[in-house]
This record gives C-alpha cells, structure tokens and sequence, in this order.
C-alpha cells in the first residue's frame, strides 16, 4: 500500500469519526473519488507559463492526497463549550489549475501584487471564517514550497501583505497535520511564528485552549500533547 492510500484512509477515518460522534455536529461532509496525482502534473508550465522551473517536493508528488475533494465543518454539541473546525481540499488538479487571488491585482506594491498571485489556496473555510485559507507558493527554487496561511486579522509580517502568515510545514505536513487538529479554527497559528497573546491574536489563543480542552474529552485516545505544547510555547 502507498502512502498517500495510507493518507487517504486516514481522512476517511477522520470524516467517520467527525460524522458518528454523538458531541459533533458535522456538515458540508465530502469523501471524493480518486483524482490525478500531482505525480501526473509535474510538467507545470501547462498550467502557468510561469511555472516552468517550480518544483514539487518529493512528499507532495508521491504522499499528498489525490482526491476530487475532502472536506468537513464540525460544531461542538451541547452541553459542551462551542469549538468549531473546517478543512476543504480540492484536488490535486484543481488546486493547480487555480488562477491568482483577484486581490493582487489591487495591491499598490508591485511585490504584493507578484507574492498574492504566486498563492494558490489548497484549504478554504466555507462556513467557519471568511477568508481563513492556506496556500502554497509556487515560486522556483525551492527545495519545498511554502505554505502561507491567510485570514483577515489585521497582522504585520513586512515586507509580505497584511494578514498573510508563513507556516512551518510544508504541503504533505500540513495535511497530516489535518487529521490530528480536526480542522479546529486557528490551528495554523501553532506552526507560525507568532505570539497569541498579541491584541489581534488573543481571541484565537483563547479559542485554541478551549478547543483542545473540549477536544480531549471527544476524542480521549488521541494524543494533543505536541499540539498543546505548541501552543503554550505561544502564549
């Protein structure tokens, strides 16, 4: 068995264990059909005239999921504290065939504007948070593309735009850090370089340690530990 069958299954694990427990509320579920691998679309160029010299690390093109599309938003049921989490995850062809963001078109710095159209979202809330959405940087010579995390707190990170957060974790981790978070809101603040006690972001640090208390008691086996040290290392 491959290891992206051995990812897959583990989401279809994931999306049972969010649909069958009595304390979730799951909805906008979705478990896709097989779909190209990013093996079979290394020649980027037919996608971006561009792209001819990106690179896709090793992980991505042999482990990262293949399918049309994974995706689930959960709330929390009563009596329990109200925690919610999402992921959606279109295919492997769909995330590359993906044009740029509108909005760097309306960026007055023309580095902006080149950073925001070399992202291309491979999670987007739907219900959860407006505009939360991670995207890898297609850029050239990298040994693995980066991950940027966007939502719409009102943080600096010079000389990037506001409100784009780089996360550290590369395409395939941050898929499997999927499975162990559940999609919980603002878990990709764990793997940045940020303080969750800064005003913009102390509502999440808030959020987070409530939703891994609430999350212990759902799903008792699963060991949150490197996650909870994560985030009291930014609090």
């Amino acid at each position: 068995m491959s290891y992206s069958n051995e990812l897959e299954s583990s989401y279809r694990d994931l999306i049972g264990q969010l649909t069958r427990n009595e304390k979730l509320n799951a909805a906008n579920v979705t478990y896709g059909e097989p779909s190209l691998s990013f093996r079979n679309l290394q020649d980027l160029s037919h996608f971006n005239s561009d792209w001819g010299e990106v690179e896709l690390d090793g992980r991505m093109i042999d482990e990262a999921l293949s399918l049309t599309s994974v995706s689930a938003y959960w709330e929390s049921s009563d009596p329990l504290p109200g925690i919610c989490g999402e992921f959606y995850m279109p295919s492997p062809v769909e995330i590359l065939g993906m044009g740029p963001d509108p909005a760097a078109e309306m960026m007055e710095d023309s580095f902006h504007r080149e950073f925001v159209s070399q992202l291309r979202p491979f999670d987007m809330a739907q219900v959860s948070t407006p505009r939360y959405m991670s995207s890898i940087r297609m850029t050239p010579g990298r040994e693995s593309l980066e991950v940027w995390f966007h939502d719409l707190t009102i943080m600096e990170t010079p000389p990037y735009p506001v409100a784009y957060t780089k996360l550290d974790l590369a395409f395939v981790e941050y898929q499997e850090a999927v499975l162990l978070t559940k999609g919980l809101r603002g878990w990709q603040y764990l793997f940045a370089d940020v303080s969750l006690v800064d005003p913009g972001l102390s509502d999440i640090g808030e959020s987070l340690e409530q939703g891994f208390e609430v999350l212990r008691a759902i799903f008792p086996d699963d060991d949150f530990s490197p996650l909870i040290e994560r985030l009291e290392a930014r609090l």
